[in-house]
């Protein structure tokens, strides 16, 4: 019978002195998109059975930024926006293909001429004479290209229906503008374009992605005290009372 007493001492004491407390927190958080930065280079879908003029049409994946070194204007093509590469008029088409060496220049300046920015029209073909040999078209061919849509290129200068966005992985249905058209191509002036490039690779974006708000529950904490003496309290007569149990 001393043998009870003594270990319900030892209990005691040992819980007094060598119980440890372990603090567990779980925290929600939400899974955030990667932010890469802004591409130099687009890199345009296809879209398959959508046409223009006998055209394929073609969307960006994601926005395309520019900056053309003679006037300093970052010019940023919104991702969606949909081109055909036909900068150039169907009598040059002969001798330069849409969709070959030029067809980076010829975004721009497809998106140039949609925008359609009055008393603009010949610096936005300069922009994309420019934009070719920037991109390594030879120059017999960047003269020709400019040739072109000097001389033919001013019916399609402006026309509203060249202002089109269309998600590529929603092709059928009709993606609304994400914002109205502005009334310059340029979102910023860079003298020489100098820092332009490093700009670029901090992530920046000249349109944010808006990303919906989630409600996140609140953080939950869990206190658990654990200790040698567990092993001592369950060789005790008596039972060990639940947390549960009423006193």
């Amino acid at each position: 019978m001393r043998s009870l007493p003594l270990l319900a001492a030892a209990s005691l004491a040992l819980t007094a002195c060598a119980t440890t407390t372990t603090t567990q927190t779980t925290v929600y958080v939400p899974v955030a998109p990667v932010v890469t930065p802004s591409s130099l280079t687009p890199q345009p879908v296809i879209l398959f059975n959508k046409t223009k003029n006998g055209r394929k049409l073609f969307t960006l994946n994601e926005e395309f930024p520019y900056c053309d070194p003679g006037t300093g204007k970052v010019i940023v093509v919104p991702r969606w926006y949909v081109t055909d590469f036909a900068s150039v008029p169907w009598f040059g088409q002969g001798v330069i293909d849409p969709q070959g060496p030029t067809a980076r220049a010829a975004i721009i300046h497809d998106y140039l001429y949609a925008i359609g920015e009055t008393g603009k029209r010949e610096e936005a073909d300069d922009i994309f004479y420019r934009a070719m040999i920037n991109f390594g078209v030879t120059e017999w061919t960047a003269r020709t290209a400019y040739t072109a849509v000097r001389t033919g290129g001013e019916k399609g200068y402006g026309l509203k229906d060249d202002w089109s966005f269309i998600n590529p992985t929603q092709p059928d249905k009709a993606q609304p503008a994400p914002f109205a058209k502005p009334k310059t191509g340029a979102v910023r002036v860079m003298s020489k374009c100098i820092g332009f490039k490093e700009l670029i690779q901090t992530g920046w974006r000249a349109y944010p992605i808006v990303t919906p708000v989630l409600n996140v529950p609140a953080s939950v904490t869990v206190t658990e005290k654990t200790g040698p003496t567990d092993w001592v309290q369950d060789k005790l007569p008596w039972p060990k009372k639940k947390k549960d149990e009423k006193k």
